[in-house]
């Protein structure tokens, strides 16, 4: 009988603060997540920085609980999708950099009787540096002798931008009616460096599509996409979610939307809920809300079984 292993790629972090040194080594060590010139010296350049890097940053896991809790509600996601999916499937949690690793989910999914494997980004937008070495490295782990299915992105997947839209609207359902008028809808999702995009990585109009599309299927009128997260003094992406919001958040109603985050972690929990917030203050809004990663919603984990069982679909009908 068949048994297909649905592998939840996400990125990971920290389950504790002493977590948080290795994390960034592998996050560091690898050329697609960082893609700076370190060459044959990256695994020192890594070493260097994780440690340099590794105080502040358990500085804001401490100010979030301690610890990221990614690895937590991924692992929710993936029981929740199994429930979905029903007989002949598990759902397994792959981190790229941190605990459970790629290697790991491999090894419990062959465990449970994996005759095939499905490779599940929870990266809505694909990006060289999220999606691709993700893939890679599960590529590399899963067994050669067995069939390896894989879904690269869902952005523009009707189920997806329905659950996005939703959890807008919940949202701005919440705004007091005469503060409507004033509303902003922010998307914020995390950056990527312009030598990225000059290559031709098509993340930026990935999430501009999902932006858009979830904005009308809301009915969310004024909107911006800016970005978040960047790492090094090289040019990124923009505009730059924090000095976006502290110049033009003035008598605004700023609704911050996480477009490119399933999960909540520190981006969303340190970078919006607490920067973003602040700058949004200082920029003079009226108000700042922030709409919930989807985690488990209903509505979302059926799309995510679509997207599944779509893709099983697709691999059948090419063969």
């Amino acid at each position: 009988m068949e048994h297909t292993a649905v592998v939840l790629m996400n990125l990971g972090g920290p389950r504790s603060l002493d977590e948080v040194e290795p994390y960034l080594y592998e996050l560091f060590s690898d050329p697609l997540l960082i893609s700076a010139p370190f060459g044959p010296l990256r695994p020192l350049v890594a070493k260097l920085i994780s440690r340099f890097r590794a105080p502040s940053s358990a500085e804001k896991y401490a100010l979030i609980g301690g610890k990221s809790p990614i690895v937590e509600g991924t692992a929710q996601q993936a029981r929740a999708l199994e429930r979905f999916l029903g007989p002949g499937f598990s759902c397994h949690p792959a981190m790229r950099c941190g605990h459970p690793s790629t290697e790991e989910a491999v090894r419990d999914a062959l465990g449970a009787g994996a005759t095939r494997a499905l490779a599940l980004p929870l990266y809505p937008q694909y990006a060289n540096a999220t999606t691709k070495s993700s893939l890679l490295e599960l590529r590399r782990v899963w067994p050669k002798d067995r069939p390896l299915v894989e879904i690269c992105t869902w952005h523009d997947h009707d189920g997806y931008l329905d659950a996005s839209a939703a959890a807008l609207r919940e949202v701005l359902a919440t705004v007091p009616a005469d503060e409507r008028d004033s509303v902003l809808v922010v998307f914020s999702a995390h950056g990527l460096p312009m030598s990225q995009v000059r290559k031709g990585d098509p993340y930026p109009q990935y999430i501009e599509h999902s932006a858009r599309e979830t904005a009308r299927r809301a009915g969310a009128a004024r909107y911006e996409v800016t970005f978040q997260s960047r790492v090094g003094p090289a040019k990124w992406l923009g505009p730059d979610t924090i000095a976006f919001l502290e110049a033009n958040a003035r008598d605004r109603t700023i609704v911050a939307v996480p477009i490119a985050f399933v999960s909540e972690h520190l981006e969303t929990l340190y970078d919006l809920d607490i920067l973003a917030a602040e700058a949004s203050q200082k920029g003079g809004a009226r108000r700042f809300l922030r709409v919930p990663a989807l985690a488990t919603r209903p509505d979302f984990v059926a799309a995510l079984g679509r997207i599944v069982q779509d893709g099983l679909r697709d691999q059948t009908a090419v063969a």
